[in-house]
């Protein structure tokens, strides 16, 4: 696939092929864990050949390769591991730069199972995280220590949709020799590719908009050939994070049609999002399209400008948790589900369901308001979408 190729082009074309056997156009799904050996192959092996050469599922799969092979050509990247869920794929990319004695800088606002990740589980790996409200260079020269190795933040803060200027903060970790990792999923490589402005590793949970149809889940690690490749020789095949055939397969089916379902998830989210500012019982609309959105230009700066600001919108209500899944429980065509990027609306309370786990005082602190309502906008016609909003209001 020719790298130059447009977006659309490659979502379609790049890391696919048909069954040479049978002229199949849609290649066969690999549903095997092992394979034979043979003494051409195993000589190969051994002198340290090992292209287009499977050993076990546990490491590498056809199927797999393809899925990778496709998010690498859509992220520009050197190479792409993908990974049973968006959390290994955190776990992983992080894993692979950091040691116990080591400490990390992240934003204060991420999504909730990353904090609980950083708080609890490293914290018993003697892996240190500091946490900065504002990702400035005053406050990360404030934070970095000798043993700070990685920077992890979030394109898109999830569930405030705070913007990183993530160009900036790439810039000042390549000054410093640390490793910035972002986590994308809220954008998808359609909307931004943060390894365009100098992030070193990307991570996706690709059961979002990546996949894009509710049905599975999974992660992805797309980065150096160098960095992808030390991690799929170790803690990959040691820790076994593995995506299933199937899994992968499905990501391939719905990878082809990203380019449209984000233009529509972006499309319905604008609409409804001018909308929802006009409702006299919404005190507050939060969706980086708006130009009252505190980062606005930085937004269309970044990515917003040509292909649209993502299907997330966040709004608070009045009367705290009650008040928010008053109005949660009087819809009628969203669901009531954690999750997002699927083709169907998405409704959900932070406090409750996606940082339910974490203390109210530091949710306060990462910005999210007991009232907030957080919206994955989907594909239907946006006024089937507002038409149930507007109930649920008045309900």
């Amino acid at each position: 696939m020719d790298k130059n190729a447009f977006f659309a082009t490659k979502a379609v074309h790049s890391g696919q092929h048909g069954d040479p056997v049978t002229g199949a156009l849609v290649a066969p799904m690999f549903l095997t864990s092992t394979y034979e050996w043979t003494p051409e192959k195993m000589d190969r092996y051994l002198r340290g050949d090992k292209d287009g050469i499977f050993t076990y599922g546990r490491s590498r799969n056809p199927t797999q390769n393809d899925l990778q092979n496709k998010l690498a050509s859509l992220y520009d990247a050197g190479a792409c591991l993908v990974t049973a869920s968006g959390m290994a794929a955190i776990s992983l990319a992080l894993l692979n730069i950091v040691r116990p004695g080591d400490h990390i800088i992240s934003a204060t606002t991420v999504y909730g199972g990353t904090y609980a990740l950083f708080s609890e589980v490293f914290k018993h790996l003697n892996i240190e995280v500091s946490f900065l409200e504002k990702m400035t260079d005053e406050n990360l020269e404030s934070a970095i220590r000798p043993n700070t190795k990685a920077l992890y933040g979030e394109c898109v803060y999830n569930p405030t949709l705070e913007i990183a200027e993530i160009d900036r903060i790439a810039a000042w970790t390549k000054r410093k020799g640390i490793v910035s990792v972002f986590d994308n999923t809220f954008l998808s490589p359609y909307l931004f590719n943060p390894l365009s402005v100098g992030v070193d590793v990307v991570v996706d949970s690709t059961t979002k908009y990546i996949n894009g149809h509710g049905d599975l889940i999974g992660g992805s690690i797309c980065g150096s050939f160098e960095f992808i490749d030390k991690i799929r020789s170790s803690i990959y095949q040691e820790l076994g994070p593995v995506p299933s055939p199937f899994s992968c397969w499905l990501m391939l089916r719905g990878l082809k049609t990203l380019h449209l379902r984000m233009r529509a998830h972006s499309e319905n989210a604008l609409i409804i999002a001018q909308w929802l500012e006009k409702q006299p019982q919404v005190l507050r609309v939060v969706y980086p399209g708006l130009p009252s959105h505190p980062q606005h230009e930085l937004a269309k700066r970044l990515y917003g400008a040509e292909r649209g600001y993502g299907g997330m919108i966040s709004f608070v209500v009045e009367g705290g948790i009650t008040g928010a899944q008053r109005i949660i429980n009087n819809m009628e065509m969203a669901k009531y589900a954690v999750s997002l990027g699927d083709l169907d609306t998405l409704v959900e309370q932070p406090a409750t369901q996606t940082h339910g786990k974490i203390p109210p005082e530091e949710r306060r602190r990462m910005g999210i308001d007991d009232g907030m309502i957080r919206l994955s906008i989907g594909v239907e016609d946006h006024r089937d979408i507002i038409m149930d909003i507007e109930q649920a209001l008045r309900g």
